[in-house]
């Protein structure tokens, strides 16, 4: 594929566009990574034409990998750029949700087989692991990886990632066992906190929960005062449309930050909710 008149812009803010920064610096696909944490929005990226330019002065397209704003693709259009969407998750007035996760769809996009990983220095399976998981947790890797020594070596890769992403937070599996043994369940509903917002927690609790469970229990995830994260709930839309936020993992996801205009809602109303 002829990478010469396009830009990549994609955040670095999790395990799946982690992935996805690898292999497109790997393919010297001309790539521009936002600096925004989860929940980053087009209109936050400043003096994106120029920067667009810095990277590749023959742009013609800028593929966006899961930074959403309507109104910016419009106006990156009208300054004559076709602009690509690559994304699954569901936000506020924009409905994005895709079969596929990002990093598949970043795949197929930029015709990077098996092969193609290979050569760029990646096992291709273990880039798959990243996919599936991002998809559909370690639920959806359980049924679509039957072999156990492969599923556990590509939760150990995604594992990687995860410290990478966070390591200045080495302590991520000490802060998730910690609140792990504080875990309550009300009304079925499995609640785990933690005060930290500093650390990949969601990611460690997952594992937690798919290693400690045979089948994924409802559950609520709360990152300080920052952010409230739903998991493996048909209530999921319900919350969406309730409170706002972002829809992930299919139609079983559902998460919320607080900002300056909103705060979150409490736990006991989401109980309530899932009950």
């Amino acid at each position: 594929m002829d990478y010469s008149k396009l830009v990549l812009l994609t955040p670095k803010n999790d395990e799946e566009s982690l992935q996805i920064v690898k292999i497109a610096e790997a393919a010297g696909i001309p790539l521009l990574v936002s600096t925004q944490p989860h929940g980053a929005k087009l209109e936050l990226e400043k003096d994106l034409v120029e920067r667009v330019r810095e990277v590749n002065q023959e742009a013609t397209t800028i593929v966006i990998v899961e930074i959403p704003g309507v109104k910016e693709e419009e106006a990156l259009r009208s300054a004559g750029f076709e602009v690509e969407v690559i994304d699954h998750h569901r936000y506020a007035e924009l409905d994005r949700m895709q079969t596929k996760s990002s990093l598949e769809q970043f795949l197929v996009k930029f015709e990077i087989n098996d092969n193609r990983l290979a050569e760029l220095g990646f096992e291709a399976e273990m880039v798959r692991g990243v996919g599936i998981i991002d998809r559909g947790f370690l639920w959806v890797l359980r049924a679509e990886v039957p072999d156990k020594e492969l599923a556990k070596r590509m939760r150990d890769y995604y594992r990687g990632l995860t410290v990478e992403l966070g390591k200045e937070n080495k302590d991520v599996d000490a802060v998730a066992a910690e609140a792990w043994a504080l875990r309550e369940v009300v009304n079925d509903v499995l609640i785990v906190r933690t005060e930290r917002e500093d650390v990949p927690f969601r990611a460690a609790i997952s594992f937690l929960v798919a290693d400690n469970y045979d089948a994924p229990p409802a559950t609520i995830v709360v990152e300080g005062k920052r952010r409230i994260s739903v998991q493996e709930s048909n209530h999921a839309p319900e919350l969406f449309a309730a409170y706002g936020g972002f829809m992930f993992g299919g139609e079983l996801c559902w998460g919320i930050q607080a900002t300056t205009e909103r705060a979150l809602p409490e736990v006991a109303e989401i109980v309530a909710r899932l009950s």
